[in-house]
């Protein structure tokens, strides 16, 4: 497959653009057929402002989803936590899946602090496992990392 990949790129005139964030899984023979931007994590402004666009309307009052939230909502907060974009989208969608599951008319601010909660545990045990920290889990222990990481195994 990388063979290919390599093959096609050479014979391609146009601009291919790759996204990953595992840019130590690539060989050196890849690599040197590329210009790397590196893009940093956001800061606290850019997260607060991924957090509105994901949970607010647009300004303009056309919102592909609308998402009802609490009046204790608060995006400041939100962006205290330390993610990417991709991980902000998760933790909203893991949200409003608990939202539903429970029969809330809202999202919360304390049912988005779980799925902050939630979310980085699972970024962490990814972490780990990249890291060569395994950890073998038994009994109630594997099944509570199992919900965790399957993420929408909520108790009704």
């Amino acid at each position: 497959m990388r063979s290919q990949l390599l093959m096609s790129m050479e014979n391609h005139d146009g601009i291919v653009i790759f996204a990953t964030n595992l840019i130590e899984n690539y060989d050196q023979a890849f690599l040197t057929r590329l210009i790397c931007i590196e893009m940093k994590r956001p800061n606290r402004e850019a997260r607060q402002q991924i957090w509105r666009n994901h949970l607010c309307p647009a300004e303009d009052g056309v919102a592909s989803v609308h998402i009802p939230l609490a009046s204790d909502v608060n995006l400041e907060r939100l962006a205290d936590y330390d993610f990417c974009g991709r991980d902000i989208r998760n933790a909203v969608k893991r949200a409003c899946i608990m939202t539903v599951l429970r029969k809330q008319p809202q999202v919360t601010q304390a049912v988005l602090d779980e799925a902050c909660r939630k979310t980085r545990s699972e970024l962490d045990a990814i972490d780990r496992a990249r890291n060569g920290q395994f950890h073998v889990a038994t009994g109630s222990k594997r099944e509570a990392l199992h919900q965790s990481l399957s993420g929408y195994h909520e108790k009704a």
